[in-house]
């Protein structure tokens, strides 16, 4: 089985776009494709539009814990986004909810994440590194080392045993080496392509460092 994401752009969307979308979903499921959609903030019609059409899984982001939340949003509060995964949830979408690190948190509080995303029995967590962008209000913070991401993936192991738990955004300015390492602390998953507003990795290069680690990628 086939497993894809399609990653929108956007806080919301019209009932119009969501129709469109669904008739794109009914297409990719013809070919027994699983499906994730990350896609913001949904009213219940628009997520039963989605569920109809085939819809397995929906990516909905905390990005980082209620405490420093207020630090990187202002648009919308922590508890908006957990009401949203509470109705996806109510509706039988599987959930897919992960954040950010790099983005001037400490470590307790993405232990503190890491326990919201427990609590809320999701089932893949993606893991992002900051990639600071020119023009953006984190342009300039500096990056976390590699070591404090590798025991920031360990901790988000221990906590979520039985979570997937994928390499996503930023980890292509890693070193091969690290990201080998990432898969021995407890990443068991990679997001492979480009991302909305940065470049990923290609298929055959993850496969094949997926291989170098001593696993065999599905």
């Amino acid at each position: 089985l086939s497993r894809h994401c399609i990653g929108l752009s956007g806080m919301g969307f019209t009932d119009a776009e969501i129709e469109q979308l669904a008739g794109r979903i009914r297409k990719m499921k013809e070919t027994g494709t699983h499906l994730c959609c990350s896609i913001g903030f949904l009213t219940e019609k628009q997520a039963k539009m989605l569920k109809d059409a085939g819809l397995d899984r929906i990516n909905h982001n905390l990005n980082s814990s209620r405490n420093y939340y207020s630090h990187i949003c202002t648009t919308h509060t922590f508890d908006q986004r957990v009401e949203n995964i509470h109705m996806l949830q109510r509706l039988g979408f599987e959930i897919c909810s992960g954040g950010i690190i790099g983005m001037g948190e400490n470590m307790k509080q993405r232990i503190e994440l890491a326990f919201e995303l427990k609590e809320l029995g999701v089932c893949s967590v993606p893991m992002n590194i900051l990639n600071p962008i020119p023009g953006t209000p984190l342009e300039h913070m500096p990056p976390i080392s590699d070591e404090e991401i590798l025991v920031t993936i360990a901790i988000f192991r221990f906590i979520l045993p039985r979570t997937f738990i994928r390499f996503a955004g930023g980890r292509a300015r890693l070193s091969r080496e690290t990201q080998k390492q990432a898969l021995s602390a407890g990443v068991n998953g990679l997001l492979m392509g480009d991302m909305l507003t940065t470049l990923g990795s290609g298929v055959n290069e993850d496969k094949s460092l997926a291989r170098e680690a001593g696993y065999d990628p599905l």
